[in-house]
């Protein structure tokens, strides 16, 4: 999925100035661990979120400080689309040992040897979605984690269906079927089949698009995340054959 921008930018010498045009409407690089570059993360999460799951600068200049990394998508002087993670000698096992939350999930520190690459934010603004600078980001992100060494990417995939939202700017339709098969999920423990999970449109696009693998519910990850019931559903991919 590395796609020519990814290994432009994994090439260049100094990979954090290097700005690679795309169709002359936006460009792609690695997050600054600078205020410019923080204050304009924190503008794009506060485009593209509710009040209650944004990051705000001072969580943001966290993250970064713990070795987080993010690759953007710039217009201009803002930014239109971001995947944040970061590499980590963690590996998921079974999940036992798994962050019980995204607090947790999004405020561990990166660590070597490298065995997985975390996911824990994709933004993308309103009127940019579906236009191509997000899956960008994201293949950006799969060359990155290749090119250290991870086996896997695990990532905590929203599930906005469960309840569903009208207001704010990422709106979802409430999908009965969807929640009916994630409170079955919940009170069994038996995964219900990938056609019902990827009802769900953000499921459906890290399973179809990204080729990952749902494979584990997470309760009260994010109560904040009521459109999700505050369910996340860990996806993973795999970067090498096992």
């Amino acid at each position: 999925m590395c796609s020519e921008p990814c290994c432009i930018l994994r090439a260049s010498p100094n990979p954090q100035r290097s700005l690679v045009p795309l169709m002359n409407r936006w460009t792609l690089r690695k997050l600054e661990p600078s205020n410019a570059d923080a204050s304009r993360l924190a503008r794009l999460e506060r485009e593209s979120w509710d009040m209650a799951l944004r990051a705000d600068i001072h969580t943001i200049r966290q993250r970064l400080s713990l070795g987080h990394q993010a690759i953007v998508a710039e217009q201009g002087d803002r930014f239109i689309a971001a995947v944040c993670y970061y590499h980590t000698s963690q590996e998921p096992g079974d999940f036992r040992g798994f962050p019980r939350s995204f607090r947790s999930f999004s405020s561990m520190p990166a660590s070597t040897p490298v065995r997985s690459t975390y996911v824990y934010s994709l933004c993308v603004t309103p009127e940019e979605r579906g236009r191509g600078s997000v899956q960008a980001v994201v293949d950006c992100v799969i060359a990155d984690a290749r090119a250290v060494g991870a086996r896997i990417i695990v990532g905590d995939g929203r599930c906005a269906a469960y309840a569903g939202t009208e207001h704010g700017p990422d709106r979802v339709r409430h999908d009965p079927v969807f929640q009916q098969a994630i409170d079955c999920w919940h009170r069994t423990g038996a995964r219900p089949e990938t056609r019902l999970l990827i009802r769900d449109p953000l499921l459906r696009y890290h399973s179809r698009r990204n080729g990952c693998e749902l494979v584990h519910l997470a309760p009260d990850f994010l109560p904040e995340d009521r459109a999700s019931g505050g369910f996340r559903v860990i996806f993973v991919k795999h970067l090498v054959d096992t």
